[in-house]
């Protein structure tokens, strides 16, 4: 009798274990998967903030012979900026390689007082402005996980608005699109798999400006030679 016990025993532990295994089998534990890689390869856009400041030699020439006449001031103009940028990444390895282009608007401007020291300076005054600038740029960067190391560069084009003054208070005012270009680097950070955040620093050269008076320094012309520049902060969503 207790034989036949031990083996009725014997017999449910085992069905049971049998059943548990089964259980097991048809209802594997599910591993999560994996997130994806990380990758800078796509499309993005976003908006920047940022201030700039530089210097702007003014050189004063006979107009009918472009002669120097030895006079020559200095704008310093400084302010801030903000805008929208755009552009696309590939990376291969390590390595991440893009276009990105961005316009901006702001007032970065500066002026020069200059008194009369006769015979040789009448004397004046003048400012010059930034109210729009923006740039197309490659971009070439090592990305070490999240965060994305890199150099830039490529066309830098802007509205330069440049007044003067002579010292009787008459003005003439000159506007002017130019182009140049622009260099630098940065570094951005992935917060997400769609959003970094970014600081970047660039150094700007446009063309020479000729300003010709006919108004307040009538036979005479000035000339520009804008240097900028800028330190920005922004943000990009990836697509």
């Amino acid at each position: 009798m207790r034989g036949s016990r031990h083996v009725l025993v014997t017999a449910l532990l085992s069905g049971l274990s049998s059943g548990v295994m089964a259980a097991d089998l048809r209802n594997p534990r599910e591993v999560p998967p994996l997130p994806p890689a990380m990758t800078w390869t796509g499309f993005y856009v976003g908006g920047q903030a940022g201030y700039g400041w530089g210097v702007d030699t003014t050189k004063e020439f006979l107009t009918a012979t472009m002669g120097y006449v030895g006079l020559k001031n200095r704008f310093e103009p400084d302010g801030l900026f903000g805008g929208v940028h755009a552009g696309a990444n590939y990376q291969f390895g390590a390595f991440v390689a893009g276009l990105e282009g961005d316009i901006e608007f702001g007032r970065i401007d500066g002026g020069f007082v200059d008194p009369p020291a006769a015979p040789f300076n009448p004397g004046g005054r003048g400012r010059t402005e930034i109210d729009m600038q923006g740039s197309l740029r490659l971009r070439l960067g090592y990305a070490i996980g999240p965060a994305l190391i890199y150099a830039t560069g490529g066309l830098a084009i802007a509205d330069i608005k440049s007044t003067y003054w002579n010292w009787p208070g008459t003005g003439e005012s000159f506007s002017k699109t130019v182009t140049g270009f622009t260099v630098g680097g940065g570094v951005e950070y992935a917060f997400t798999s769609s959003l970094s955040a970014r600081i970047e620093y660039r150094f700007t050269q446009f063309e020479r400006i000729r300003n010709d008076s006919l108004i307040a320094f009538p036979g005479f012309t000035g000339t520009q030679e804008p240097r900028h520049h800028t330190i920005r902060a922004g943000v990009s969503y990836r697509f």
